[in-house]
């Protein structure tokens, strides 16, 4: 089997919540701009229009940031989600109870059904799709992937092989 038999890095890119993070930042510069124009402002409401638009500067800035890079191979699954994760999180297959791999239809992530209430760790930046991992300990965790057609056919082989 060759060294990786899954390989993926993926970036937080939803485009919606820009969207709506460069509406907010504009409309708190327009009304930073308007309160200075018409010359009726206190100090009070440009610190609010000025945090508003560092906080949605801000944020927009961290969700760029964000990467995801998920590998498997033949002894272990990796993980790091940058800049969260300082080190690249390893699980061996030994300590693995059952995976299995989740693909949602695109239209779930807006029902409801991705949820999740504390039952497992969810590492993703894709939603509902990836590899859902149970250890031995009991511990569930979800690492998201964008190319679960990939990673099906990858795990099946690896299976096949091992």
């Amino acid at each position: 089997m060759k060294n990786k038999a899954f390989k993926e890095r993926q970036y937080f890119n939803d485009q919606i919540v820009f969207i709506l993070l460069g509406l907010g930042f504009i409309g708190a510069i327009y009304g930073f701009i308007k309160a200075i124009v018409s010359q009726y402002y206190s100090l009070f409401d440009l610190s609010v229009y000025a945090g508003i638009a560092a906080l949605m500067g801000i944020s927009f800035w961290g969700l760029k940031r964000l990467q995801l890079k998920v590998s498997i191979n033949e002894k272990r699954i990796k993980y790091k989600l940058s800049p969260i994760h300082k080190e690249s999180q390893k699980i061996r297959w030994e300590e693995v109870a059952s995976c299995e791999v989740v693909k949602t239809p695109l239209a779930a992530q807006w029902h409801g059904g991705n949820i999740n209430f504390g039952r497992e760790s969810l590492i993703s930046l894709t939603g509902r799709n990836g590899l859902s991992i149970k250890t031995k300990k009991g511990k569930r965790i979800f690492i998201g992937c964008k190319e679960i057609d990939d990673l099906r056919v990858s795990l099946d082989q690896f299976q096949r092989e091992g």
